[in-house]
């Protein structure tokens, strides 16, 4: 399994350094993907640019929710704690969820495939390639707590249930 998500994040790796060249691109010399360009009306795009926001609120929110359990890298500290306030009563993961938006957002702010699908798709990877590894980790540290609580929030998104009274 490691070495496939070894694979997996070389592959995001790749699409990071595609989706910067892009940006530089679109930003310098616009021309060169031209080509790419999608007609996106100017309301959708600042669309975007809400979602971008959205993203931003949630990262905070969630930054600030971990408190001293947060880290830049998946790893688990001698204090842990099972964070469920904040964002993480829906989501475990909204670290995440705040990235796709973030980086999702830039196909509706730039309205250019190329810059867009490649920050999304090399987003998607990456994090794919991680949530296994941390909810393994997870399970390993707070065992049927974290099973009980994957039980009720969505991965990236909250859960929604049908027939809530």
């Amino acid at each position: 399994m490691e070495r496939e998500a070894s694979r997996i994040s070389g592959v995001a790796n790749g699409l990071f350094l595609i989706g910067l060249a892009a940006t530089i691109c679109y930003l310098v010399v616009p021309r060169w993907i031209a080509w790419t360009s999608l007609p996106l009306p100017a309301g959708l795009r600042w669309v975007g640019v809400g979602v971008a926001l959205l993203g931003f609120g949630l990262l905070q929110s969630a930054q600030q929710a971990l408190g001293k359990n947060w880290s830049d890298t998946p790893r688990l500290i001698k204090e842990q704690t099972l964070t469920v306030e904040g964002p993480y009563r829906a989501i475990r993961h909204p670290i995440y969820s705040a990235f796709f938006l973030i980086l999702g957002s830039t196909l509706l702010i730039s309205a250019n495939a190329l810059v867009g699908l490649a920050w999304l798709a090399a987003t998607v990877l990456d994090v794919l390639a991680r949530v296994h590894f941390e909810e393994g980790l997870m399970l390993e540290t707070f065992g049927a707590s974290y099973r009980e609580y994957m039980a009720q929030t969505g991965r990236f998104f909250p859960r929604i249930r049908a027939g809530r009274n």
